[in-house]
C-alpha cells in the first residue's frame, strides 16, 4: 500500500510545469514509470533514451513512445524538451557525478532545439537530508559520487554555454515533493514548517525543519545551498518559459482534500489533483461566497474549478504582529489580536443550537464551558494570521478551504495563536492564551483540533512523510557506534586480559623453574651479599 501511496506523488516534481502544446519530448533515463507516463500525456511525441534493458522493461505496455538505446539516438533529431529527471541517480556506477553530468548535459544540448528547454532534476551534494543521515558517514559530502552542489552544476552549464537557467528547490526531495521554492520565493520560518514536515522522534538529534529555520533566521539566501533537491529549467534561447515562483501540494491529506497551489508573478492558483478532490474546490468556492456575503474581505475568487487569488506583496498580518514583538510593544500586540477577535465577532453570524461541533466529534463539554463561547453558523476555522493581509487598514483573508457549522469564534482565535509558531519563540503559547481568556479552553480546543485534523489527514501519507528516513539519523549513528565501541572494547579487554594472564602465567612458570635450578641455588650467597651492600 505504501508503494501505491508513493506512486501517487512521484510526479509532483514535474506536474506543475507548463509544457508547450504539441511539443516533442526526449526523456533520457527512466528512474520511475510514473514520470514517463506523465510526460507521455503531455507530449505530442515522446522518445525515451535508456541505457539498460531494465529501464525499458519497467515501462507500462500502454506507453506509446519511441524507446531506443542512448547510442541509437538520431544525431539530427531535435526536441522541444530534453528531460534529465533523476538520470544521474540511475547511472552512478562509481564514477564521479561531475564527469557523468557533463556527459549527460552534452547529450541533452545536442538533442535540444535552438529554442528548446532542458529540465534537469538532481539531488544536492550539500542537502540537509545528508547532514542528518548515515550517508555523511560514507563521505557523500566529499567524494562527489552521488550528488553535486549548486556551484558545480552551474559550472557544468557554463562550460556548455547554457547561461539561461532557473533553479527550483524541492522538499523533502524530488522523489517525494511536497513544496517547491525559488529564488523569487524563498522560505521563511513559518512557511517552511507548514510545508515541510519532519517528525521530532525520527530526527532526535537533528531536525531538518528546525535546522532550515535556523539557517533562514541567519540569512534566507543560504537556503539554496542546503536544499535537498534541485529542479533546473535551462533554456538555449535565453528565455525562461515558467513564471512560477512557488508550488505546494497537500500530500498528507486524504485524496478528496488534496490540491495543488501555484504562485505566479501576479497571481495564485489552486486546483484539484484528482476527480475526488473536485468537491473540495466546491467547498472553497462556497467559503468565498460566505465571506463576500458577510462582508469579510477576501483576495480569492473562482473560475469554474480553479481558485484564483491576487498576489500581494505587502506584509502579511503575522509579519505585522511580529514587528510589535520585535519592537518590544507587547501591549500593542494584544490590542491588535483583540481587534482581530472582535472583527470575527462582528462579521460571523451567531447561532443558537444545542448540537455544536463538539457533539459532532463526540467531545465532552460542560454547559458552563459552552456558555463562555460564541458559536457561529459559518465556521471558517482557518482564519489564522498567516492567511491574512492588512491592506489600507483593513483585514483581507485568503486560502479559506475549511468549514464547520456551529463552531465557537474562540476556537478560531485559539488556532490563530497555536499555529503562529514564530511568535512562540518570544511569548509562550500559554501566556498568549491566558491574555485572551482562552487558557481554560486549551484542552478542549486541542481535542477538537485533533479530531478535525484526523478527518482531513491520510494517516498512511502522514506516516510516510513524518517517518520517512533518508538513512540513519546522527542519533542512530551515534548509538550504533557506541554499541559497536562497547562491544569492541569488551572483546579487546577480553583478548588483552587473556594475553596478560598468559604472560603472567609464563613468568610465574619461568620464576618457578629458575628457583628450582642449580645456578639459582649456587648464587644464593652472592645475592645475599649484594643485597647487604645495597643497604
Amino acid at each position: 500500500m505504501e508503494n501505491e501511496k508513493i506512486s501517487e506523488i512521484k510526479t509532483n516534481i514535474i506536474n506543475w510545469y507548463n509544457f508547450k502544446q504539441n511539443s516533442s519530448i526526449l526523456q533520457i533515463g527512466v528512474e520511475n514509470k510514473e514520470i514517463t507516463n506523465y510526460l507521455n500525456k503531455k507530449a505530442n511525441k515522446l522518445t525515451i533514451a535508456y541505457f539498460e534493458q531494465e529501464e525499458k522493461d519497467m515501462l507500462n505496455k500502454e506507453t506509446k513512445s519511441n524507446s531506443v538505446y542512448i547510442n541509437e539516438l538520431e544525431k539530427d533529431e531535435l526536441y522541444d524538451y530534453v528531460c534529465l529527471i533523476g538520470t544521474l541517480n540511475i547511472y552512478n556506477k562509481g564514477e564521479k557525478a561531475y564527469k557523468k553530468l557533463k556527459e549527460l548535459i552534452k547529450i541533452a544540448k545536442e538533442h535540444c532545439n535552438s529554442n528548446g528547454t532542458i529540465l534537469l532534476v538532481i539531488d544536492n551534494k550539500y542537502a540537509m537530508k545528508y547532514w542528518t543521515s548515515i550517508y555523511a558517514n560514507k563521505n557523500i559530502l566529499c567524494n562527489e559520487k552521488f550528488a553535486l552542489s549548486k556551484t558545480m552544476i552551474e559550472e557544468i552549464l557554463d562550460i556548455e554555454n547554457l547561461k539561461t537557467r532557473k533553479f527550483y528547490y524541492a522538499l523533502p526531495d524530488y522523489k517525494l515533493t511536497n513544496v517547491i521554492f525559488t529564488d523569487e520565493y524563498l522560505p521563511n520560518i513559518e512557511n517552511i514548517s507548514r510545508n515541510f514536515i519532519c517528525a521530532e522522534d525520527e530526527f532526535m538529534s537533528f531536525n531538518q525543519t528546525e535546522a532550515y529555520q535556523e539557517i533562514i533566521k541567519e540569512n534566507e539566501k543560504l537556503f539554496p545551498f542546503f536544499a535537498n533537491s534541485y529542479f533546473i529549467e535551462i533554456n538555449k534561447d535565453n528565455k525562461i518559459e515558467s513564471k512560477v515562483k512557488f508550488v505546494s501540494y497537500t500530500n498528507i491529506r486524504k485524496e478528496k482534500y488534496r490540491i495543488q497551489t501555484v504562485i505566479y508573478e501576479d497571481k495564485v492558483e489552486k486546483t484539484y489533483i484528482s476527480k475526488s478532490s473536485k468537491q473540495h474546490i466546491d467547498t472553497i468556492k462556497r467559503n468565498i461566497d460566505i465571506m463576500n456575503k458577510t462582508g469579510i474581505k477576501t483576495l480569492d475568487s473562482y473560475n469554474e474549478y480553479k481558485i484564483e487569488s491576487k498576489y500581494v506583496k505587502e506584509k502579511s498580518y503575522d509579519q505585522i504582529l511580529m514587528q510589535y514583538v520585535k519592537n518590544e510593544e507587547e501591549s500593542k500586540l494584544f490590542e491588535e489580536i483583540k481587534k482581530y477577535r472582535d472583527y470575527l465577532y462582528e462579521k460571523l453570524e451567531p447561532i443558537n443550537n444545542s448540537k455544536t461541533v463538539f457533539e459532532k466529534y463526540n467531545i465532552e463539554i460542560t454547559k458552563e464551558q459552552k456558555e463562555k463561547m460564541h458559536f457561529i453558523k459559518n465556521g471558517l476555522w482557518d482564519l489564522i494570521f498567516q492567511n491574512t493581509f492588512y491592506i489600507n487598514n483593513e483585514l483581507y483573508f485568503y486560502d479559506q478551504e475549511w468549514y464547520e457549522e456551529n463552531i465557537p469564534v474562540e476556537f478560531i482565535v485559539y488556532r490563530a495563536i497555536t499555529y503562529f509558531g514564530e511568535l512562540h519563540r518570544y511569548i509562550s503559547k500559554e501566556k498568549l492564551l491566558e491574555k485572551l481568556n482562552l487558557l481554560e479552553m486549551k484542552e478542549i480546543f486541542e481535542k477538537l483540533d485533533n479530531s478535525i485534523q484526523l478527518e482531513i489527514r491520510d494517516e498512511e501519507m502522514w506516516n510516510l512523510h513524518t517517518k520517512m528516513k533518508t538513512g540513519q539519523t546522527l542519533f542512530d549513528l551515534y548509538n550504533n557506534l557506541k554499541i559497536e565501541f562497547e562491544q569492541y572494547k569488551k572483546k579487546y579487554n577480553e583478548e588483552e586480559n587473556k594475553k596478560l594472564q598468559e604472560e603472567i602465567t609464563s613468568l610465574e612458570n619461568y620464576n618457578k623453574k629458575m628457583k628450582e635450578s642449580t645456578s639459582w641455588k649456587i648464587t644464593k650467597p652472592i645475592r645475599a651479599i649484594a643485597k647487604y651492600l645495597k643497604k
